[in-house]
């Protein structure tokens, strides 16, 4: 899904600044969801974008988290394009609670709106999904180094947790709710990518990890896999299955605690994407699809009243190794560009 694209006009100062930003956060090592759209549990100051966050919610408190993601594709005039994809708009709503200091639940409910080429526009719902995510660091707590649990003390941000080294581990799955019954102009039922939710489940680990290098400036990085049942009845298959590798930088540029805008976070980000092939019912390989992907990803984080912050990510295919590339259109690797907003805040 990615190969290096020249751009020109506007594009080449978004690319420009997107290197800059983004060689930052490939540094140390160089982790959703692409099929349908997704979400991660990143929220809150200095927190990362698409790249989850350690960091869970205090026990007793809510999250109310909200997320768009627009992906136009592009489409080349020739038969690549029958039955293609135009754009993809998603949205994603997120409730979280904190069951404990160190153990947070979320359930996300996303939309999708899917655009096609000389066809119909697919919308509708998708699946529910359940996230259950742990939290715990490497660090100090009454005078002694070790490993321990999130506590009030670490979720708060306590000045002397800050340098901790903080770690989080998140289970999740899909409930296949969504929409499956969309049909195009002819009234025929749309192939499974073309509607907005799976008739099976999926299933997704994320481990995650998040240091601050020094003052102003920390570090996040995570990986996960995804993988989704097998569907096989008529126009079913599976997906493929999906192993992300996400690395980010963030910088503190502004700080003023209890202000409208209380802090302003600069995020780079490099986001690496490998699917597998998707498989026909009968569990054989579709060979035009899956690949490895490479996103280059600037943005920015705006806090407001230290509790409430807006997202905002630019992701851009830097580099692509798609399987029968020159058979595939509509999918990741062949985007125009993503684009992601998010709002989060929590509540007591």
């Amino acid at each position: 899904m990615i190969g290096v694209q020249s751009r020109s006009g506007k594009k080449t100062t978004v690319w420009a600044a997107t290197l800059a930003l983004a060689a930052l956060a490939f540094a140390p090592v160089s982790p959703a969801w692409a099929h349908h759209g997704g979400v991660s549990a990143a929220f809150g100051p200095g927190a990362p974008i698409e790249t989850s966050s350690p960091l869970t919610l205090q026990k007793g408190k809510f999250l109310i988290f909200e997320r768009v993601e627009l992906s136009p594709f592009r489409t080349f005039g020739d038969a690549r394009d029958v039955g293609g994809n135009k754009q993809f708009n998603f949205t994603n709503t997120l409730f979280g609670y904190g069951l404990r200091n160190d153990l947070s639940l979320y359930v996300s409910l996303p939309y999708a709106v899917k655009k096609l080429v000389n066809d119909r526009t697919s919308r509708g719902f998708g699946d529910l999904n359940i996230i259950l995510q742990y939290g715990f660091k490497y660090g100090e707590r009454d005078g002694l180094k070790g490993w321990y649990s999130f506590d009030k003390d670490d979720v708060q941000g306590k000045e002397y947790t800050l340098t901790d080294w903080k770690f989080g581990i998140s289970l999740s799955t899909t409930i296949p709710s969504g929409e499956i019954g969309n049909t195009d102009k002819n009234g025929a039922p749309l192939s499974v990518g073309a509607q907005t939710g799976f008739a099976v489940p999926s299933y997704n680990f994320t481990g995650i990890v998040s240091k601050m290098l020094k003052a102003h400036w920390t570090w996040n990085a995570d990986i996960q896999f995804r993988t989704f049942a097998l569907n096989g009845g008529p126009g079913g298959g599976k997906p493929g299955n999906e192993f992300r590798l996400n690395n980010a930088l963030m910088f503190e540029l502004f700080e003023k605690k209890g202000a409208l805008l209380s802090r302003i976070d600069l995020v780079g980000e490099v986001n690496y994407l490998k699917l597998r092939r998707d498989l026909n019912p009968d569990r054989t390989p579709i060979t035009n699809t899956g690949g490895n992907i490479l996103y280059l990803s600037p943005g920015v984080r705006l806090t407001m009243f230290d509790k409430a912050s807006i997202g905002l990510l630019y992701k851009e295919v830097a580099w692509r190794d798609l399987n029968q590339e020159s058979q595939q259109q509509g999918g990741e690797g062949l985007e125009d560009y993503r684009f992601i907003a998010t709002f989060s805040m929590g509540l007591n």
